[in-house]
C-alpha cells in the first residue's frame, strides 16, 4: 500500500504521536499486534502491513 506523502501525513494525524516514530526516510507506526514500517518509495510511502496482516491471518485460519 503506498501513500502521497500529504495522504500519509493526514492518516498520521489522526493517531496518537506517542506511537508514531520519524526516521529520515522511514516513519514506524506502533500497533498492538506489529509495527507498520513505512518507507518512501519515490514520491509515495509504502507499507507492506496490510499484506504482512493478510498472511498472518491465513495461517491462524490453517491452525483452526
Amino acid at each position: 500500500m503506498c501513500l502521497t506523502t500529504e495522504a500519509l501525513l493526514l492518516f498520521l494525524s489522526l493517531l496518537p504521536p506517542e506511537i508514531v516514530e520519524h526516521g529520515e526516510n522511514r516513519i514506524t507506526v506502533r500497533a498492538e499486534t506489529r509495527d507498520a514500517i513505512w518507507q518512501i518509495k519515490g514520491e509515495k510511502w509504502c507499507t507492506t502491513a496490510p499484506q504482512i496482516d493478510a498472511v498472518f491471518r491465513l495461517k491462524q485460519g490453517e491452525e483452526a
